[in-house]
């Protein structure tokens, strides 16, 4: 991508059709005296305007799935591919690269720094990825203008609301116009009504800004609206709908 101001028109979809994708994908943690199997032969595609949801239990393998196709973790078996590029080829400055560029991330504790304004933790990502300072400002504000906070651009995270601190966060994973955005639990920390105002703004921003998202959730709110849902149980998916 070679201009990132204002806000912007995807790239073309990969010839498949789909932005991540997962083969095959398992995960073993050595824990000494045994192993866990975190997730067992996973099979997932997400599209560009789409989200699929990952619904389950406390330990049934949602967050190990995010951190796998974010390139966080490595699996122990299969493939994990981003915008038609296979991760688990790539070398840990590679996947830093990705990291920054073609995905997103959104936390259920938002992930702020509490010492920077709104603005300026949506630039935190352009800032990475040397950005010229004209354009981080030009895309600061437009992002803040898309999630409805134009007029809180100079207000630190301790001055805003819970919902609006989960707005900033919005904003600054698609400040790098990402390919997929990754949500774990975004609407965790709120309450009911600013958690389904959170998952309205997501379902709007995945159409206007062309971007794949996976949520994990316990949420009734974005398993409602979502694409599909898909069940993780110890690790294995048991249903998709």
């Amino acid at each position: 991508m070679t201009h990132r101001s204002g806000l912007m028109t995807p790239p073309p979809r990969s010839e498949r059709g789909l932005i991540v994708e997962a083969v095959g994908l398992s995960r073993v943690y050595d824990m000494g005296s045994h192993t866990v199997e975190a997730l067992t032969d996973v099979d997932l595609g997400v599209r560009s305007g789409t989200m699929v949801a990952v619904r389950g239990r406390s330990g049934s393998g949602k967050t190990t799935l995010l951190n796998l196709l974010g390139g966080l973790d490595r699996p122990t078996s299969g493939r994990v591919l981003v915008d038609s590029e296979d991760l688990t080829t790539m070398d840990d400055e590679q996947l830093v690269e990705v990291r920054r560029v073609k995905v997103g991330f959104i936390f259920q504790a938002f992930g702020l720094i509490p010492i920077l304004t709104a603005r300026e933790n949506v630039q935190v990502p352009l800032r990475l990825t040397h950005t010229d300072v004209a354009e981080r400002e030009t895309r600061s504000r437009a992002l803040l203008e898309l999630v409805g906070l134009g007029d809180r651009g100079d207000h630190r995270p301790h001055e805003l609301s819970g919902g609006e601190q989960q707005r900033v966060a919005i904003a600054r994973a698609l400040a790098n116009t990402p390919r997929v955005i990754l949500a774990d639990e975004p609407t965790g920390q709120l309450d009911t009504r600013t958690g389904q105002t959170i998952v309205e703004l997501i379902r709007t921003l995945i159409r206007s800004e062309h971007v794949a998202v996976v949520i994990a959730t316990h949420d009734p709110a974005p398993l409602a609206i979502a694409d599909s849902v898909v069940e993780l149980r110890d690790g294995r998916i048991v249903s998709r709908g």
